[in-house]
């Protein structure tokens, strides 16, 4: 296991929000978005922004093998080699309602949900690829960026996503080598600006996706509560 992050805004406000001229799927309510699940991204390609879907792993174009990354470090994603090429040419838009955190609290693990306190659009900055086998197989993935956390994030763990709105957001996807610089955009979202509380243990589980996700739990609730070893739970966001 390695994290979760839930989209659920509807398709209308998604395209409306991010300026997105057309769609290649259906946008639908997910809870508990999994790595290597299929996920909803925007692309700009030609000044055309569209809704698409890549794998949730991001396999470098020149890899003999496939090794997916579910995160990029921000402070690095310029130097690396898995990552340097994409944040050049291919950056995109992950659109997401809030993310999940494990939290490590009395020797166990206790995951939070956490979001912005409006509840308005935002996107994850991230980086997509297309990468064939040697048998000619195409895979089209992608990336999430991370940033060291703020001091919300701080209480519950030391990295959090990289969150963009949707003027932010615009100039990500912009690639016209233009005044704006991609890297100024890579900082931790205002801590003023969003919220957290802990929820079940059972986010753990992939199966596990449905409102009951969000439900609060109080903390003497979550003590009674066994989460899942810390072990099979790392961060998403590291």
């Amino acid at each position: 296991m390695c994290g979760r992050f839930a989209q659920i805004d509807s398709e209308d406000k998604v395209m409306s929000a991010f300026d997105i001229l057309q769609s290649e799927m259906i946008l639908e309510p997910r809870y508990n978005i999994c790595p290597s699940q299929r996920i909803p991204v925007i692309i700009q390609q030609d000044g055309l922004r569209t809704l698409e879907t890549r794998e949730w792993g991001l396999i470098p174009f020149w890899a003999k093998e496939p090794n997916p990354l579910i995160n990029a470090r921000s402070e690095t994603v310029t130097e690396k080699p898995s990552f340097r090429h994409a944040f050049r040419k291919r950056r995109c838009l992950i659109p997401a309602s809030g993310f999940y955190e494990w939290a490590k609290e009395e020797g166990q693990k206790q995951p939070y949900f956490i979001r912005l306190k409006n509840e308005s659009p935002m996107a994850f900055a991230g980086l997509w690829e297309e990468w064939t086998s040697t048998k000619g197989e195409t895979r089209r993935t992608c990336v999430i960026l991370t940033i060291a956390a703020n001091s919300l994030m701080q209480e519950i763990h030391h990295r959090m996503p990289v969150i963009l709105t949707p003027s932010s957001g615009a100039m990500w996807l912009d690639h016209s080598g233009g005044r704006n610089s991609p890297e100024k955009l890579l900082l931790p979202f205002p801590a003023d600006k969003m919220e957290a509380w802990r929820v079940s243990p059972k986010v753990s589980v992939p199966a596990f996706d449905n409102p009951d996700c969000f439900r609060k739990l109080e903390k003497a609730e979550a003590a009674e509560k066994k989460p899942e070893p810390p072990e099979t739970q790392a961060s998403l966001f590291d």
